[in-house]
């Protein structure tokens, strides 16, 4: 009953975050463009075209208000002389369109929304430089952006599905959401953000991409799956959640970082063999370094001194510390089958609000937070059956019961996997 009450937080915490970047994806409008007035005869109320004749209309229009919606059976499509719309550009499911040109164009305050274009292989956005949101979906065709100036202000970035190799033209500097995903042909994420608000996800793209955030300084959220290398050089600070997961580094070296505001995980990295977060000094969610079978040591953390919810370490270490760790406000939680030692860790216990458990090849103890007594042993486990009000009536109260590490590993990865 306890863990179903978890799942049931999580989903609602996942559903919660989909929403708002949908959300934020769909109704980003810019705040500030350079206006051009609206002629006669150029406010649009349901426009679509499915012919190039539809957007011959729009010749005569520097400037347009409203939606321009493109579908149909169309091969190619060209809007000409139209500067700005104050509104969106939307093509979908036109499955017979192979190129789309719009090369007046500088400003779409709202969202230029392309999807389900099978066989879409060229865009033409020669002055395009501020749009609301870049909504590229199932673009399986395409190779390249099409934006030929750059867009250097724009509030999203949704790419997924195309056959991008690159992003170049996508030179925004402050976003509020920043995901490209499953773009197989993706080798080089190469971006000049400094900001991200809400998300910054890169996921799932080629298995050899290249990603470099290097003039990032802060964001809310971050997470990387299933990338080659990444480069925060100027990092400082992670608002809320941080991963590194299903990737294929070596070595993840980000001394810059000093404060993580939420969860931190590590998780599932084949390759990774060292790290290096040697100046991080809190995080206010949960720290897990879980299944990433070559790492040995994580000693890196010099800094760290609180851990806002649980800290979960599960691997083969044989090296490990955290000297400056004072407080661990969730459940601490270690397994290793490696050479590392439990008594490398017992000053923690003390300082461990949660469920305490050490698990080493040679050593292992298990404690609640304010129980009377411990159990240890040599060569096998143990466990704890003592009173304890943080395991039973503290945990009733929040609707989750304290587990066992495997459960912990299986939590903290679920709810990483959503922030």
């Amino acid at each position: 009953m306890q863990f179903g009450k978890v799942l049931f937080a999580i989903s609602a915490l996942a559903v919660t975050a989909l929403g708002e970047t949908t959300s934020s994806l769909i109704c980003a409008t810019l705040t500030s463009t350079t206006r051009i007035s609206i002629a006669s005869g150029c406010s649009l109320e349901d426009f679509t075209a499915t012919a190039q004749s539809n957007l011959d209309e729009l010749s005569d229009c520097e400037a347009v208000r409203g939606d321009i919606h493109i579908a149909g059976s169309l091969g190619s499509a060209a809007i000409a002389n139209v500067k700005a719309i104050y509104g969106s550009l939307i093509v979908k499911n036109a499955t017979s369109l192979v190129s789309l040109t719009a090369d007046s164009l500088t400003t779409i305050t709202e969202q230029l929304a392309l999807s389900e274009l099978t066989i879409l292989d060229t865009l033409s956005f020669a002055q395009l430089t501020s749009v609301g949101s870049i909504y590229f979906v199932t673009l399986p065709a395409l190779e390249e952006t099409g934006f030929h100036t750059g867009v250097s202000d724009t509030e999203s970035v949704y790419i997924s599905d195309t056959a991008l190799t690159n992003l170049d033209g996508i030179v925004a500097t402050d976003v509020d959401v920043f995901n490209v995903n499953n773009n197989f042909n993706l080798d080089t994420v190469d971006s000049h953000l400094e900001t991200v608000s809400s998300a910054l996800e890169v996921s799932f793209n080629s298995d050899d991409v290249e990603v470099s955030f290097d003039n990032l300084l802060w964001a809310n959220n971050i997470t990387f799956r299933n990338v080659a290398s990444v480069s925060l050089n100027n990092l400082t600070t992670v608002n809320a959640s941080l991963g590194f997961i299903e990737s294929g580094f070596q070595k993840l070296s980000f001394p810059g970082i000093t404060r993580v505001g939420g969860s931190f995980s590590i998780v599932d990295n084949d390759d990774l063999e060292e790290i290096d977060f040697s100046n991080v000094q809190s995080i206010g969610g949960g720290l897990i370094i879980a299944n990433n079978s070559k790492l040995t040591d994580f000693s890196e953390w010099e800094d760290l001194q609180t851990v806002g919810g649980a800290l979960v370490l599960e691997g083969s270490f044989d090296n490990g510390s955290f000297p400056s760790l004072r407080a661990v406000r969730g459940a601490f939680s270690l397994e290793s089958d490696g050479d590392i030692s439990c008594d490398d860790f017992s000053d923690i216990r003390g300082d461990t609000a949660g469920e305490y458990q050490c698990s080493a090849a040679s050593f292992s103890t298990s404690a609640s937070a304010q129980s009377s007594s411990s159990s240890t042993s040599t060569g096998g486990s143990s466990t704890h059956t003592g009173s304890s009000t943080a395991t039973s009536s503290s945990s009733e109260d929040a609707g989750v019961a304290l587990a066992p590490a495997s459960l912990f590993t299986l939590l903290a990865s679920i709810v990483l996997g959503f922030l």
